[in-house]
């Protein structure tokens, strides 16, 4: 436990996001009236986002995909899927977002090393992050053991040093496709039991913030990801009650 306090987040870039058409069609507007708006038209609402580093050319390509996926693909995939009915804080949220920052974290006290794990922090008012995202890239899990306690001790750090109030989601990207014994316990967490609310992911030490679990694959110059918690392929009947 002592080699805890020893990790520390060192900021690699910042960005900002606006609009092309600052008077086009915004996702901000779209959160306003979601039933009013089609798919084709929350395209135009996506594209219209421009995502500017504040020092260019210094942001991992993982980690620019991850944001605009988070921004757009996973903004329009909560719309298309029905997500957004139980989670609509949090798909409000995602479609006022102004800026990010990015970190790496490290391990040391004086020589610092990586350890292949990256942090997110979006905002809308500037004091706090009101969404944050974990990203693992070559993080040792040998373990399915590892692997959750490595989530649950990444989860309660951002949840200990953020302001609890305005964190309204949590994005977390494993590079490997997790296990039964993984989801699992992210149904203990979340208190995944009841047919409908186990949507919402709420994680049950807080009262607001909501937990997405995502896997991604580089491919070359690509990346693939997929949304894998909470499930809702197969229940998407009720996921779109209201």
């Amino acid at each position: 436990m002592f080699d805890n306090f020893l990790i520390s987040r060192e900021e690699i870039n910042k960005i900002k996001i606006s609009q092309k058409k600052p008077f086009g069609l915004t996702t901000e507007k779209i959160t306003q009236s979601p039933r009013s708006f089609n798919t084709s038209q929350i395209r135009e609402g996506i594209e219209n986002l421009i995502f500017t580093e504040e020092k260019e050319g210094l942001t991992p390509g993982i980690l620019l995909r991850t944001i605009q996926y988070i921004l757009k693909d996973f903004f329009l995939y909560m719309h298309q899927s029905g997500l957004y009915n139980r989670q609509l804080v949090l798909w409000k949220t995602l479609g006022n977002i102004t800026h990010c920052n990015i970190y790496k974290l490290q391990k040391g006290l004086i020589k610092k090393m990586p350890l292949g794990i990256f942090t997110v922090d979006f905002f809308i008012d500037p004091k706090a992050p009101c969404i944050s995202a974990v990203l693992l890239t070559s993080a040792d899990q040998s373990t399915k053991e590892d692997c959750f306690k490595s989530l649950k001790y990444n989860l309660s750090k951002i949840i200990s040093t953020r302001n609890i109030k305005r964190l309204k989601g949590i994005f977390y990207f494993l590079n490997t496709k997790p296990d039964s014994f993984f989801i699992n316990n992210l149904d203990i967490l979340t208190d995944a039991f009841d047919p409908i609310a186990k949507y919402e992911s709420l994680l049950n030490w807080t009262k607001d913030v909501r937990l997405n679990v995502i896997t991604f694959n580089e491919i070359n110059e690509d990346c693939k990801f997929e949304h894998i918690y909470p499930q809702i392929q197969a229940d998407r009947e009720i996921l779109l009650k209201k």
